[in-house]
């Protein structure tokens, strides 16, 4: 392509002219002639976003010529579309484009820096901590947090130390640290520091730090005044106890993450899943049949062929595989009568939990 015809292209980029449009950026998209690198360089600051982001994509095939750090203001461009574009560039041009972002880390321009140091949260490359555990402890807040959050989803456990000192700094990065030591082996100093985190003022953090501690989190969480809280807290508690409070909690977003942890742990609690079959909610209602397919209580197989008749298809399928699970000949003939109402995914489902009942019953 000749420098005239890039530029006839340029102006059918910034037509309304939808199909010129995609023409004209195709045909620059698959340049890779060295010639034309100055003209695709100088409209990498052109006036149009579309522009800009039809030669951020054409650089990348020319991403070993390239030098990177003239580039790093595209990655705070006005244009969402465009800051993709660059960030796109930067991921595919290798240890140039990692090195160009390690030095802006160190920038004194902290809008710089900030881009650096999110876009480095992108790419999860070893060369990448140092730089951001660096910018973990800046004295700008809005770095701080970006550098904690960009950490965050590096599995590395030389992290855990500057995600858990974070946990002393401003609420959003307290936040974001905690949100970065989800399914992380704690210390137990560091799960010491984490509980602190559970009276937060902010709900959000509180939360945040339930669902950090997983199995260790305190009892006390359940009478959280965050509803938040208490949800989490059934996620992630392991006492019985606990869970059939929360399974009785005023809220049915509680009671239902409950009832579905009291089925995921196969626990034996028919007297707190049972009255639950009632529940205003049909989600809590779901969740407590779905909790009694391992009861072997025979009081349970009775409420649960009730349920077939529950006003919500999604209670009556639940209600179905729970009964399929069981089996017996109540549960056989139950499943026969209701095979054939109901809309067709229902059906379906309810057959399969028959044929399920039926091969329990059938010997060996």
């Amino acid at each position: 392509m000749d420098p005239a015809t890039f530029l006839c292209c340029v102006e059918a980029i910034k037509s309304s002219d939808a199909a010129g449009q995609e023409d004209a950026a195709n045909q620059i998209a698959g340049l890779s002639d060295p010639s034309m690198l100055p003209q695709i360089w100088h409209h990498v600051s052109d006036d149009s976003p579309l522009v800009r982001r039809v030669m951020l994509w054409t650089l990348r095939n020319y991403s070993s010529q390239i030098e990177y750090s003239p580039l790093l203001s595209c990655l705070r461009d006005p244009d969402m579309a465009v800051r993709e574009a660059a960030l796109l560039l930067f991921m595919e041009g290798g240890s140039s484009s990692t090195g160009a972002l390690v030095d802006a880390v160190s920038s004194t321009d902290d809008a710089l820096r900030f881009s650096a140091v999110e876009a480095l949260g992108q790419f999860r490359t070893p060369e990448a901590v140092t730089p951001l555990m660096n910018a973990a402890i800046s004295d700008n807040p809005d770095i701080r947090e970006v550098a904690i959050l960009s950490l965050g989803v590096y599995a590395d456990a030389c992290v855990v130390p500057t995600l858990v000192a974070a946990l002393d700094d401003e609420p959003q990065i307290r936040l974001a640290a905690l949100e970065g030591l989800k399914t992380r082996p704690l210390s137990p100093a560091d799960a010491e520091k984490v509980s602190v985190c559970v009276s937060d003022a902010d709900p959000a953090i509180r939360t945040a730090a339930v669902a950090v501690l997983g199995k260790h989190v305190p009892k006390s969480c359940a009478d959280d005044e965050s509803s938040s809280v208490r949800r989490t807290t059934a996620a992630v508690i392991a006492s019985p106890e606990i869970l059939g409070k929360l399974c009785c909690d005023a809220d049915p977003s509680v009671r239902m993450a409950a009832a579905e942890a009291v089925g995921k742990r196969k626990y034996a609690m028919e007297d707190v899943l049972l009255p639950l079959l009632s529940d205003e909610v049909p989600g809590v209602r779901r969740a407590a049949v779905t909790g009694l397919a391992f009861s072997k209580r025979p009081d349970v197989v009775p409420a649960l062929i009730r349920c077939l008749s529950d006003p919500k298809p999604g209670v009556q399928a639940a209600a179905a595989t729970a009964l399929g699970e069981i089996g017996g000949d109540e549960v056989i003939a139950a499943l026969s009568a209701s095979s054939q109402s109901g809309n067709a995914i229902l059906r379906g489902i309810i057959k399969n939990a028959l044929s399920a009942a039926m091969k329990k019953s059938s010997p060996e």
